[in-house]
């Protein structure tokens, strides 16, 4: 899948808004028509019954896949596995770490990972160290203490932020900046990636 520069994105879903056809805003931003429709499936066009139609097969397909997963019952073992997974696509690795490092900019995914660690491996909530790249349009105290409330982790527990210079590229809405979770206990940082490897080699057949 190509990716594209998010102003292109912005440009053609504002074009849907004020109402051009989604083959006059493919023309106007150089891109396919699959890809206009994509980018602006969940904004309303002049063919109200097309669009009402569309978010029908949409919402069919979403109430689906949280049905598959409606009396699902978290347990330690599948907050390892859960925790494991989330950890060996966004987590450091051995050698180049040797200690619990998992960063990400999206809350929803930084929360659910320190919630599955909780459950599955029992860490003790003052080892915990957290790390912010914030840019210089943050307010420190503010984004600090956001992040406390959402990991439930107090901010003399964090570390000195690093601070950057947005680009234009950058920019993005409710950007809280980007979170790293740290945990130093090298007995845990081997068994989480031994449930991954674990889990790799069952499913994979090794």
């Amino acid at each position: 899948m190509k990716f594209y520069d998010q102003k292109y994105v912005r440009l053609a879903r504002k074009l849907r808004k004020n109402g051009l056809t989604i083959a006059r805003i493919a023309r106007r931003v150089g891109v396919s028509e699959q890809t206009i429709l994509r980018w602006c499936y969940d904004i309303s066009s002049k063919n109200n019954y097309f669009h009402r139609h569309q978010q029908k097969i949409y919402k069919s397909y979403s109430n689906r896949g949280e049905l598959a997963v409606k009396n699902f019952k978290l347990s330690t073992t599948s907050a390892k596995i859960f925790c494991a997974l989330l950890y060996v696509c966004e987590g450091a690795r051995y050698p180049t770490a040797n200690a619990i490092s998992f960063t990400n900019s999206d809350i929803e995914l930084v929360k659910l990972f320190i919630k599955l660690f909780r459950i599955g491996f029992k860490p003790n909530n003052k080892k915990f160290r957290i790390h912010l790249q914030l840019h210089t349009t943050h307010n420190v105290r503010k984004t600090f203490n956001f992040w406390s409330k959402i990991l439930k982790i107090p901010t003399n527990q964090f570390y000195k932020p690093t601070i950057t210079k947005p680009t234009k590229r950058m920019k993005r809405k409710n950007y809280q900046g980007t979170c790293s979770v740290r945990y130093h206990d090298f007995k845990i940082f081997h068994e989480l990636m031994g449930v991954a490897n674990g889990l790799m080699q069952n499913i994979n057949g090794y």
